[in-house]
């Protein structure tokens, strides 16, 4: 159930997006409302330059302003930046604000891999495959990675082939689906190895696979009949179903229009490191 954001303060007429979110926000009660229900997706990156023009020039907090870039000049920790924006107005208790900085203590507390790991997901559910896929490498390349069980390496290994997977990497992808399965024996990443080389037209390989892992024919059935209802669910989308519509009905020009609109965004993305 959804809670209703009382705002007493100035309404921005241009929100503050954070970064890899998105999310946008108008007032300093909706800014501090993110915070408080995203903290374990809040990173320093929220608090920049941007953050502090918007809350100069939109909401008029000249002084909370200036702190915050004494903060990023100082280079001051997540606590510190986070403790100025939530007093800055009165929507949160005294209560509220403890319980939140112990959270953020904890999450100082965690090492390195689990701090990286939080942070590749984080990216991964926002879409930012290509930026996900990185974070994923440091912790896989780093000498952190020694202190992982085979299940916690082989569960990196699993997100990071989707993360190949969404930009293109295929073969990469099968790969990583195939190593993470050996370390982790987890029967979701053996579902995806399968999956990965059925969308990649290897049938031949499926085969294989499923022989070599002694996969019963129920469960062989269910791997295809999982992918085939993907495409029927992808097929009956409102975003595929209006594409089909603009260029079975609509004119040429409008259709190309379309397209280019797609692939300049897709260019942006790319550029951004988002895919």
């Amino acid at each position: 159930m959804g809670r209703m954001i009382l705002c007493t303060s100035d309404k921005a007429r241009i929100p503050y997006v954070f970064p890899v979110s998105e999310a946008k926000v108008y007032t300093i009660e909706e800014l501090c409302y993110y915070i408080y229900h995203n903290i374990y997706e809040i990173t320093l990156d929220c608090f920049n330059e941007k953050l502090v023009t918007w809350l100069k020039n939109e909401l008029g907090m000249d002084t909370i302003a200036k702190k915050l870039h004494n903060m990023i000049e100082a280079e001051s920790g997540l606590k510190d930046r986070v403790i100025s924006i939530m007093c800055s107005c009165d929507y949160y208790t005294e209560e509220d604000i403890k319980a939140l900085l112990h959270i953020i203590s904890d999450m100082e507390n965690m090492p390195y891999h689990g701090r990286m790991k939080t942070k590749a997901d984080y990216l991964m559910k926002y879409g930012k495959y290509a930026l996900a896929k990185r974070t994923y490498d440091k912790i896989l390349d780093s000498g952190f990675a020694v202190n992982l069980s085979p299940a916690e390496y082989g569960d990196i290994l699993h997100n990071r082939s989707i993360a190949c997977f969404y930009t293109g990497a295929y073969a990469e992808a099968i790969q990583g689906f195939k190593d993470a399965y050996s370390r982790n024996n987890n029967p979701e990443t053996l579902r995806h190895y399968l999956h990965a080389l059925l969308l990649n037209s290897e049938k031949e390989k499926y085969e294989n696979e499923i022989l070599r892992y002694e996969i019963g024919g129920d469960e062989a059935k269910r791997i295809v009949d999982e992918l085939s209802d993907a495409f029927v669910r992808a097929e009956n989308s409102a975003e595929y179903k209006e594409l089909v519509k603009i260029f079975r009905y609509g004119k040429e020009d409008k259709a190309y229009r379309y397209a280019e609109a797609k692939l300049e965004g897709w260019k942006r993305q790319y550029r951004e490191g988002n895919i």
